[in-house]
């Protein structure tokens, strides 16, 4: 009779660890980002962004054209709900960014599958709420790297004379500068080394720039240029792409994540 108790004991405590060792391992393979992109009723899409890190979360909601949002932060850890595994979120705070956050006193329990790089989340299902109950599917982002811009290769320029380049990046919230001060550069088909580095970028973010020309040293980086080019490319792994703002001018743009 002792031996079955103590085989007994021994099964639930194994099974018991197992479980535990099981929850640890889906917060590591949790961790990161998750992004879904959804539309409401009007047809409007917005992006919802899950990131956990540890045993802490933090949700982003954004529409497109739209500056307003939600954002929340809290704790989160993994455990069993009948045969179903849950995110138990607690210590919430929610507002309308970062900095603008308030004790929401509404814990959830959100029921999830995990996939390869697949999320799958049911929400509101734990208790009746103003909200309906909603599943969404996330994709796990890809890690954030290093953007360098490689180069600027300039086919053909405006400027007859010996002339200054200010290029200027933009890539989310980081803005990146490239000027050599009176560092001058003349005729066409010229290679500009910039080996300039953006942290933090993701394939698939927009990278937007400007570049500009002129004669006059001091004045490449001012409103007072000779001249100005807009543009505009997705961050691929490794790419380049070519613009030719107006006749007589036309320059590729190389890149790679690191």
């Amino acid at each position: 009779m002792k031996q079955t108790i103590l085989s007994a004991f021994t099964a639930v405590l194994v099974s018991s660890f197992a479980a535990s060792f099981a929850m640890a391992d889906d917060l590591d393979a949790l961790a990161g980002r998750w992004v879904a992109d959804r539309a409401d009723s009007r047809g409007r899409t917005f992006k919802q962004v899950l990131e956990f890190k540890k045993d802490k979360f933090k949700f982003s909601l954004t529409r497109e054209g739209d500056d307003r949002g939600l954002y929340a932060e809290g704790d989160v850890k993994v455990e069993a709900l009948g045969p179903f595994k849950a995110l138990t979120m607690g210590n919430i705070q929610g507002g309308l960014s970062p900095t603008d956050l308030q004790p929401v006193n509404d814990d959830r329990a959100v029921i999830y599958v995990l996939g390869d790089n697949e999320l799958i989340t049911a929400v509101n299902f734990d208790k009746p709420r103003s909200e309906p109950p909603m599943v969404t599917k996330y994709t796990k982002a890809a890690a954030a790297q290093t953007l360098v811009i490689d180069k600027i290769v300039l086919h053909k320029t405006p400027q007859v004379t010996d002339f200054y380049i200010c290029f200027d990046v933009t890539v989310g919230d980081t803005n990146k500068r490239f000027n050599i001060p009176n560092k001058t550069y003349q005729g066409s088909e010229i290679t500009v080394q910039t080996d300039l580095a953006i942290a933090n970028a993701r394939a698939d973010q927009s990278c937007k720039f400007v570049l500009k020309l002129d004669d006059v040293a001091g004045d490449e980086c001012t409103d007072e240029m000779d001249n100005k080019s807009t543009g505009t490319f997705t961050v691929t792994a490794t790419g380049s792409q070519t613009f030719k703002p107006e006749d007589g001018w036309s320059y590729t743009v190389h890149w790679h994540l690191k």
